[in-house]
Parts: structure tokens; C-alpha cells; sequence
């Protein structure tokens, strides 16, 4: 007999101390109590607050615990201590950004997710989980009228899948073509398309910005005039991006016409549809995304305008196998796990080995909601922004700077008898609203964010959570107004105080 062998049997005869039945129920419960009563009071709650690094350092650094703690006295720490620290994002009148209304089945969805930590990389070991992943996949091609061969996977989110797009489409040039190749954006693209463009080693000069309409939508003849003027100077003109959504204004380029341009020019047609994808669903708002089934690869978030929890991106490419042909190493310590021609792993079609069981969520609400209400959900967001857009015109005191498309408005606020003539004027008026915003956020009663229009500070409002109402749409624009009232009213009577005070 082995001494050794014997002393770590009995060492190793049971597992680690971990809580029991009764204990895990009770810490659910606890939990629970918690999420439903935060769920339930959320719209009378502030709308949240940033704070220093130096009050965080103070409030909550700490070494490392070798032992630990009762799990009720943590819990009132995460309440007490990060809670009012940070933006409720699914708050109904946080409308800066694009936020996301989370669905109360999406959450539960997500808590069974961490609870069976299922690895959704390879078939092998999760043969379900990765079947609904591919029927989800199914419903978003059938809502975008995409080919059923085309392939896809879930991603973290839009950044990732516009970055694995652009390396898919980038597999179609040669290596020694690649330092000509051009990538030709909209100038209110998303900034992840350049980032993308960074990672797969494009230079700043590789990336060509093309100008936008009076509607803040790619132009195709400026499009047009760009490769033209490649093709004559050497450069090969590889691939195009276009939105369906404009995080600045909700703008929608027209996908048609350019689909025509990229087909006519054996260009790559990549459509950044993070926010604006869903609005295929409605009725009234589908036509606006006319012609979007014709790009060869597409991002969505359902993240963002699905009511779902972060993190869930999606790409979808129309040649599926590019995905596969793109991706696919097969290591000696992944020999086991090569899948059969119609079982597929997704580590193969992705940048990521180690994945979560993202499609759960949007599996499970959809069945549970029905697709209708998440039809009625983008048609909501849609009305939300025109209300809110009525409110503004009636009052005199905003200058509607872009009008709704899908659920965006972009406006600004305007002093009574304000002349913007001439420079000094026109960077006193950025001030006063960038000064609005921090005011309205610091309040806690909403949260805003601003953006550049034309060169002008605008101030957006977007419209993706269920739960915002036209009363909420009120009491913003009202507050707005009054804050900027304030401002105005601070700035004559001392000028040079409140200048220093408001930086205005």
C-alpha cells in the first residue's frame, strides 16, 4: 500500500465546503426579493449617478479576503455601495446612448445560463444549446429576409460582430492586395468600424469617409465618385459599410442604391444594423430598411432594441461557409470535437472559443413574450420619439436639429433672442447645452447625452424600453427646459460666475 496515494484519498474523499440546499434557496431568495422589488420600483428610483475614483477607492477597496463573509452582509454591500453608483440603464427616462430596456424573462434567463454554464463553443458539448442557437439565428434571417443558407453566430456585441465581418470579407484579397484594398464608411459610422479596421491592419488611409445628406445618409454618388477616383489612382476598392440605424440620429442609408453600387463594383456590402435592425419588425418602420437582405454580411444587437440583457451581438454573413473558411483551426487538444457536416461548433465561426449560452435569453422571452410584443416594442420606441418630437416643436425654446428617424431625435436648446451669427455666439450656445446635459444627469431624474450635428452640439434622445411612457417623455422635455432656463437666467445675471460655474 502506497502511503501517499492512501494520505490524499482521504484528503480528497469529500469536495469543497460550498452551501447547501437550504443555504443556496435561502441566498436565492434573497436575490429575488431584491430583483423583483428593483424591478417593480425602478421608474421611482433616480436614474443613477457616477462618482470619483477617489470615493470609490475609499468606499469600497479592500485586500483580498482570506476568509469570507456572511452572504446577506455582502449582499447589502452590492445594494448599498455599487447600486447607487452607477446609471440604471433600463430606467425609463434613460434615453441617452442606445440603452437597453431589459425584459424581466431575459433576466431569468440569463441567471439559468450562469447556472448551467453550458460551453456553446462545440457541438460536442452542447448539442442543445447550440440547436437554438441556430433557431434563433433562423428567426433573425426570416425577420431580415435573409437567404436560409446564409450563417451566423452570437457575439458579445456590435463591435465584435462588425469586426468579424470586416475579417471575413477581408479573406477575399489576396495578401499582397491587402495594403491597396479601401474600406469606404459613412461619416456617422460607428467608431467599432474603425477599430475593426485597426485590429485587421488597415491604415487611416485605407478607411475612406464618405459625406452624408441633409438626413445625415450616405450619399451613393459621392460613393460612386470615391471608388472611381481609387480605381484611377491604383487602389483597389474592397468593401463598403453602410448603417441601418446611426447610433447620432437613427439615420438608414439608402441600402438599396448602394447595394446596386457594391454589386455593379464587386464590392463587399458589410450593413451596421447594431440598433436599427429590429425595425423590420414594424410595419410602418420596414420600408425604411428596404434592401438590407441584399449585404453580404450584417450586425444586430439584440441588446440594444430586443429588450435583452447585455452581452448579445450578432452577425450574420451570406455566404455561410466564409464564417467557417475564415475561422476553423483544429488543434491536436481539439481533435475530439470535430463535428459532423450539419452539427456545427461555433468556435469555428468566431474570434472566441469560450462562449456562454448567449441565445437562451432571447430563446426563452421569445417564447414566452411571442414575437408580437416585441414588434409592438419597436413601434413603441417609434411613437415615443415622434411624441417627443411634438413636444419640442410647440415649444420655442428648441431647435429640432435632426427629426425623428426610427426612435431618435436630435434637438437643441435656444435662448429667447439668441442670434447665432457669428462664432463666439455659436460655441456660447454648445456650451449652454453641454452645461443642460450635466445638469439634467445630475439631477437623477434623467439621463441625456449629447452628440455633434453639422458641427453643432446636439442633444439626443432615443427611444428603445418599454417601459418609458409619454408621461416620462413630458417630464424630460420639461425638465430640460427648465434647466436650461436656469442656465440662461445664471448667465445674466453673472455672466463671468456663471461662465466659470456652468462653462457657459
Amino acid at each position: 500500500m502506497n502511503p501517499r496515494r492512501e494520505q490524499l484519498r482521504r484528503e480528497l474523499s469529500s469536495p469543497l465546503p460550498h452551501p447547501d440546499s437550504a443555504a443556496m434557496r435561502e441566498m436565492c431568495d434573497r436575490v429575488a426579493d431584491w430583483i423583483v422589488h428593483d424591478f417593480a420600483t425602478l421608474p421611482e428610483q433616480p436614474v443613477g449617478k457616477s462618482a470619483s475614483r477617489a470615493d470609490l477607492e475609499a468606499l469600497l477597496r479592500e485586500p483580498p479576503p482570506e476568509q469570507g463573509s456572511d452572504f446577506a452582509k455582502v449582499l447589502a454591500e452590492f445594494q448599498q455601495n455599487i447600486v447607487p453608483h452607477a446609471c440604471r440603464i433600463h430606467h425609463p427616462r434613460f434615453l441617452a446612448f442606445i440603452p437597453s430596456g431589459v425584459n424581466f424573462v431575459s433576466v431569468l434567463a440569463d441567471f439559468l445560463c450562469s447556472a448551467t454554464n453550458f460551453f456553446t463553443a462545440v457541438w460536442l458539448e452542447a448539442a442543445a444549446p447550440s440547436q437554438v442557437e441556430l433557431i434563433v439565428l433562423d428567426w433573425f434571417k426570416q425577420f431580415l429576409d435573409y437567404p436560409p443558407e446564409a450563417g451566423g453566430i452570437l457575439t458579445s456585441g456590435g463591435s465584435e460582430a462588425n469586426l468579424t465581418a470586416l475579417t471575413v470579407a477581408r479573406e477575399r484579397l489576396r495578401h499582397e492586395d491587402r495594403p491597396r484594398a479601401v474600406l469606404y464608411v459613412t461619416q456617422e459610422r460607428h467608431w467599432s468600424i474603425d477599430r475593426a479596421a485597426k485590429i485587421i491592419g488597415l491604415r487611416p488611409d485605407q478607411v475612406r469617409p464618405v459625406v452624408t445628406d441633409e438626413r445625415f445618409r450616405l450619399q451613393p454618388a459621392a460613393l460612386r465618385e470615391a471608388v472611381e477616383a481609387d480605381r484611377r489612382a491604383n487602389r483597389l476598392p474592397w468593401a463598403v459599410v453602410a448603417n441601418a440605424g446611426a447610433t447620432n440620429t437613427g439615420a438608414v442609408d439608402p441600402l438599396g442604391d448602394v447595394a446596386d453600387l457594391c454589386s455593379a463594383q464587386d464590392l463587399w456590402l458589410h450593413v451596421d444594423a447594431a440598433y436599427g435592425w429590429s425595425a423590420v419588425l414594424a410595419p410602418d418602420e420596414k420600408p425604411a430598411l428596404s434592401g438590407i437582405h441584399r449585404a453580404d454580411s450584417i450586425t444586430l444587437d439584440p441588446h440594444k432594441w430586443f429588450g435583452q440583457p447585455y452581452e448579445v451581438g450578432c452577425v450574420l454573413i451570406r455566404d455561410g461557409r466564409r464564417l467557417v473558411q475564415t475561422f476553423l483551426l483544429r488543434p491536436e487538444y481539439m481533435q475530439d470535437v470535430e463535428p459532423t457536416a450539419d452539427e456545427p461548433n461555433f468556435a469555428d465561426r468566431g474570434p472566441a472559443l469560450t462562449r456562454r449560452f448567449r441565445a437562451l435569453k432571447i430563446w426563452l422571452s421569445a417564447k414566452v413574450f411571442g414575437i408580437g410584443w416585441f414588434r409592438a416594442l419597436v413601434a413603441h420606441g417609434c411613437r415615443l420619439a415622434e411624441f417627443a418630437q411634438g413636444l419640442l416643436e410647440r415649444s420655442p425654446r428648441f431647435e429640432i436639429l435632426s427629426r425623428r428617424q426610427l426612435s431618435i431625435v436630435c434637438f437643441r436648446y435656444v435662448p429667447a433672442h439668441f442670434r447665432a451669427g457669428h462664432e463666439e455666439a455659436r460655441q456660447t450656445l454648445d456650451r449652454l447645452n453641454l452645461a443642460l446635459v450635466d445638469r439634467v444627469r445630475a439631477s437623477g431624474r434623467a439621463f441625456l447625452s449629447s452628440t455633434r450635428l453639422h458641427g453643432r452640439v446636439a442633444v439626443r434622445l432615443c427611444f428603445v424600453n418599454w417601459r418609458t411612457t409619454a408621461e416620462d417623455v413630458e417630464e424630460v422635455v420639461r425638465l430640460v427646459e427648465e434647466v436650461g432656463e436656469q442656465i440662461v437666467e445664471e448667465m445674466a445675471r453673472a455672466p463671468h460666475e456663471s461662465r466659470n460655474r456652468t462653462g457657459c
